[in-house]
């Protein structure tokens, strides 16, 4: 067995919980931002300016700390498994989170930049296009980080040697 992958289970399915933690973290800052969506899309432009400053103030060192660890921990797991036949699994799932902090600079960052600049009475009249591309940004990431973490959790089933492990009964 090549010497970088890891031949005791346990230590294997540590580091696979280990990423999965800050992921769920951060999958569930996501979630929020989704799940906000129906409500905030019934607010007027000065509501929704003022959700947008105020509320999620904790949101982005949260999702910082959790998307950079989930990112650096998931390319750990696929160098572990490289040579096993979950590398495509870990590789797919270490794109996935890298990928959804890509859309965050692509999409989101620069949203939140104008946003953080308006105020009530500097409001453009095309806000909603700002709105609705922060709140894509964010959809896109939730639909990356589902299946990055499916796709670790699928790790966690599967021993090293490609063959899924059975419940052992009581």
């Amino acid at each position: 067995m090549p010497r970088d992958v890891i031949s005791d289970p346990t230590q294997r399915n540590t580091l696979i919980v280990l990423t999965l933690v800050p992921a769920v973290l951060a999958f569930s800052l996501l979630l929020a931002h989704v799940l906000e969506i129906a409500g905030k899309l019934q607010l007027d432009a000065r509501s929704w300016l003022m959700v947008q400053q105020h509320l999620y103030i904790a949101f982005a060192p949260t999702g910082a700390i959790c998307e950079i660890a989930a990112i650096i921990l998931s390319w750990a797991v696929f160098v572990r498994n490289r040579h096993t036949p979950g590398r495509i699994s870990a590789l797919i799932a270490a794109l996935c989170f890298s990928a959804a902090l890509a859309l965050w600079f692509i999409l989101v960052a620069p949203m939140n930049d104008r946003i953080n600049a308006w105020t009530p009475a500097r409001l453009p009249t095309n806000w909603q296009a700002a709105r609705n591309r922060w709140e894509i940004g964010h959809g896109l990431a939730l639909l990356l980080y589902a299946a990055g973490i499916l796709l670790l959790a699928r790790l966690l089933f599967v021993s090293a040697d490609g063959v899924a492990r059975r419940a052992r009964p009581p």
